[in-house]
């Protein structure tokens, strides 16, 4: 175990440097270090830009982070309301599996509900627009498809759970769902396909708020006494 000075100032020089003791930074430093930032820790843990990092540079983005937010409020919500909320896998090895038909790609959702019958759940966190007071939001057309290809082959239904982009950090009331057979069905009348970005442009009039669409999806809904009439 030693310590590694974390260089803030000088560009030319190594990001951070690694001593065995403290007294060996006189060795690498010149003039005043009033705000030097000192961490322990061992020499094969490094400390790193994110940006450099093959892993984890996407976290860089605010847009990224707060999809991975997004995620984590409706994984408790859910489970705050009793739902059976289960991951699926998204790691490359685990699409092998999925990526069984030549001629298209697929996509399986985030989570699973187990006790909503045939659901399961994609979470996004989007910007929204508004033209001529109606609100809407964008989604790629590709996206839509690759969750509809599993859906033919699972069996299963897909429900959106949208989160503002804007607002993911302070209003967890933000939430929003809609299903792909929605979307679909109203494609050419209030969903409109945009050329330009690819993508579906669907008005937030067609979601519905917070956790209600899963509750009609509940199986045995009655068992749940009180505790499923959370928002």
């Amino acid at each position: 175990m030693g310590y590694y000075l974390i260089n803030r100032d000088d560009p030319d020089k190594p990001f951070s440097q690694y001593v065995e003791k403290i007294e060996d930074l006189i060795y690498h430093i010149k003039g005043d270090i009033n705000d030097a930032i000192i961490v322990s820790g061992k020499k094969k843990s490094q400390p790193f830009f994110l940006r450099d990092s093959e892993e984890y540079k996407n976290l860089c983005s605010e847009k990224l982070r707060n999809g991975i937010l997004a995620q984590e409020i409706f994984k408790k919500e859910a489970i705050k309301r009793s739902f059976m909320i289960e991951d699926i896998p998204q790691d490359q090895t685990s699409f092998i599996n999925y990526n069984i038909i030549d001629s298209f790609t697929v996509k399986r959702a985030d989570f699973v509900i187990k006790n909503c019958k045939d659901i399961e759940v994609d979470v996004k966190c989007l910007s929204t627009y508004t033209t001529n007071s109606i609100q809407y939001f964008y989604i790629r057309y590709h996206e839509i498809k690759k969750l509809e290809r599993m859906n033919s082959l699972i069996d299963k239904k897909t429900v959106l759970a949208i989160f503002k982009q804007h607002s993911i950090q302070a209003d967890e009331d933000s939430l929003k769902m809609i299903e792909l057979s929605t979307i679909h069905k109203e494609n050419n009348r209030s969903v409109i396909y945009d050329k330009n970005t690819k993508c579906f442009k669907i008005p937030l009039d067609l979601t519905t708020p917070g956790f209600k669409l899963l509750e009609e999806h509940r199986i045995n809904s009655d068992l749940y006494f009180g505790k499923n009439k959370l928002k």
